[in-house]
C-alpha cells in the first residue's frame, strides 16, 4: 500500500485504529459474511481531546460564508483535513477543491437538522472530473456523524470499504447497540474500483440510523456495494452499481439481520453480478454464537433491474417484507434462494415482478431449504417468461410460494434491453419501468427521504 502523510491528533489516531479493527466481518470475500466482536473506544478520552480543541483556533483560514449561514473551508488537493474535525460548527462547508485529495477520517460531526455540515466537492467546471479522494485501506470515513452532507465526490480503488461510516460506540456487540440517529445525506457521489481486494466494498454503514443515499454511481467492487450492519431508516435509491470485468462483485446490498426500515427503489445493476440483495445475511462462521439472529424487518424492494444475476434475492432472517415491481432479466441461476442458515424468512411479499431467463440457462426459479413453510411466501401476480416454458417448469420448477393471484406464464414481454422496458402492452404494469409504486403492508415504517437540507454545487 502506498503511504500518504496523515496529520492525525490523538483523536484520530485513536479513531483510525478503530476503524481498522472494526471492519473485519465485512472484508470477507466469500458470499457468506463473518463476523468479530466490536472493537472498545475510549469515548470519554474522545469527547475531552475534541472540548479541548474546539476552543481553539481551526487549522484553515474561512474562505467566506456558507448558504447556511455558516463558515466556508477551501481544501486544496493533498491536504489532511482530520484535524478540521472538532472545530466544525452547524452550517459549516468543507468544499474540496478541484484535483486529488488524500484519504480522510472525519470524527463526531455534529450538525443540525437546519444547519447540517456540509462536505463537498467544489468543481465550478462542470466538463472536468469530480474532485477525487483517493483510496489507501478507504477514501471516507465518518465515525459518529449526525446531520452531515456528503456529496459531489469522486472516490475509490481502495482495500477496504470506500465509503465507511460508523455510528457505534464498541460498548457491546454491534447487534446489540442501538444504532446512531445520524441524519446522513449521501448524493452524487461516484466510486471507482479497479483492483481486486477481497476486502473492499464500496459503501458500509455501521449502527446508523436515518441515512439517505442518492444518485450514487458504482464501477465495479468486489465484495458488496452497499452494506448495512445494525442500521434502521436507510434509503438507497437513484443508484447505478455497474460491474467491472475484473472484479467477482459478490453482492449488489447486502442487509444484515437485524436492520430496520430499509427501502432500495431504482437501482439498477450491472451484468453477471452474483447476488442483487442478500438480506437478512447473518455470521454463521461463530459457532459459540446462535445462528438465527434477530430478523431483518420492514425491507422493501422496489422498482429496481439487474441484467444477468446469479440471484436476484438471497433471503435469509427476514420478516413483513416486499419485493415488488422489480425487473429481473436474462437470470443466470436462481431467481430467489433461501438456504436457512440465518433463519426462516417470513410474510414475504413476492409481486408484480418481471422475471425472464434464456431457455436452459437458470438452474431454479426458487431455491428454498426444506423446512421453509411455503406460507413463507406469499405471490402476488408476477410475469414469468422464458421461451422453454411451459415444459421447462419441470427442471427449472414453479415459484415457491402461495399464490395470492395467478401467475402469467404466456405473456412474451419483448423486453426492450436498453430500458428493460416491456414492449408488450399486456406487460406494462411489470417490472421497475411500472408506475404504480406500492409500499409494505399497513402498519410497517417505510422510511421517508431524508429530512436535512440539500445544497446544489455552484
Amino acid at each position: 500500500m502506498r503511504h500518504a502523510t496523515f496529520y492525525f491528533c490523538a483523536t484520530c489516531l485513536t479513531s483510525t485504529i478503530i476503524l481498522f479493527s472494526s471492519w473485519a466481518w465485512a472484508l470477507q470475500a466469500a458470499p457468506t459474511p463473518s463476523a468479530t466482536s466490536a472493537p472498545a473506544i475510549n469515548s470519554k478520552e474522545l469527547t475531552q481531546a475534541a472540548s479541548a480543541l474546539a476552543s481553539k483556533v481551526p487549522p484553515f483560514p474561512i474562505a467566506g460564508v456558507s448558504a447556511l449561514g455558516g463558515r466556508i473551508f477551501n481544501i486544496e488537493p493533498g491536504i489532511a483535513i482530520h484535524s478540521l474535525a472538532p472545530f466544525l460548527q452547524p452550517g459549516d462547508e468543507v468544499r474540496l477543491l478541484p484535483g486529488i485529495h488524500i484519504p480522510f477520517l472525519l470524527a463526531d460531526l455534529h450538525g443540525t437538522l437546519e444547519k447540517p455540515i456540509v462536505i463537498r466537492g467544489y468543481q465550478t467546471d462542470t466538463s472536468k472530473p469530480l474532485p477525487y479522494v483517493k483510496g489507501e485501506l478507504f477514501s471516507i470515513s465518518l465515525l459518529r456523524p449526525q446531520h452531515v452532507i456528503v456529496r459531489d465526490l469522486l472516490a475509490g480503488n481502495t482495500t477496504g470499504p470506500t465509503v465507511f461510516v460508523d455510528g457505534s460506540l464498541a460498548a457491546s456487540p454491534v447487534v446489540e447497540e442501538t444504532p446512531l440517529v445520524a441524519n446522513l445525506n449521501f448524493i452524487n457521489l461516484q466510486i471507482k474500483q479497479e483492483s481486486q481486494s477481497p476486502n473492499q466494498s464500496s459503501i458500509y454503514l455501521r449502527s446508523i440510523e436515518k441515512v439517505d443515499l442518492s444518485n450514487i454511481s458504482i464501477k465495479g467492487w468486489n465484495n458488496s456495494a452497499v452494506v448495512m450492519d445494525n442500521c434502521k431508516r436507510v434509503s438507497v435509491s437513484k443508484c447505478t452499481f455497474d460491474s467491472a470485468k475484473t472484479l467477482p462483485q459478490y453482492r449488489g446490498v447486502a442487509i444484515r439481520s437485524g436492520c430496520e426500515d430499509i427501502s432500495c427503489m431504482y437501482v439498477s445493476f450491472g451484468i453477471k453480478v452474483q447476488v442483487a440483495f442478500e438480506l437478512g445475511v447473518c455470521d454463521t462462521t461463530n459457532a459459540t454464537e446462535p445462528v438465527s439472529q434477530r430478523p431483518a424487518q420492514r425491507i422493501l424492494i422496489s422498482h429496481n433491474a439487474a441484467l444477468e444475476c446469479a440471484c436476484f434475492v438471497s433471503l435469509g432472517s427476514i420478516d413483513n417484507s416486499s419485493i415488488i415491481n422489480n425487473s429481473i432479466i436474462e437470470c443466470a441461476k436462481y431467481v430467489f434462494k433461501a438456504d436457512g442458515a440465518c433463519g426462516v424468512p417470513n410474510f414475504i411479499n413476492f409481486e408484480n415482478n418481471l422475471i425472464t431467463w434464456v431457455p436452459g440457462r437458470i438452474e431454479l426459479i426458487s431455491k428454498v431449504a426444506g423446512g421453509i413453510p411455503v406460507e413463507s411466501f406469499r405471490l402476488g401476480k408476477n410475469l414469468w417468461w422464458s421461451e422453454e416454458l411451459p415444459a421447462g417448469f419441470e427442471i427449472v420448477g414453479k415459484p415457491f410460494g402461495v399464490e395470492l393471484q395467478p401467475q402469467l406464464f404466456d405473456v412474451n414481454p419483448n423486453v426492450e434491453m436498453r430500458g428493460f422496458a416491456p414492449v408488450n402492452p399486456k406487460a406494462r404494469a411489470f417490472g421497475w419501468s411500472s408506475s404504480t409504486i406500492q409500499m409494505p403492508p399497513p402498519g410497517s415504517k417505510t422510511p421517508l427521504q431524508s429530512e436535512s437540507a440539500t445544497q446544489k454545487p455552484s
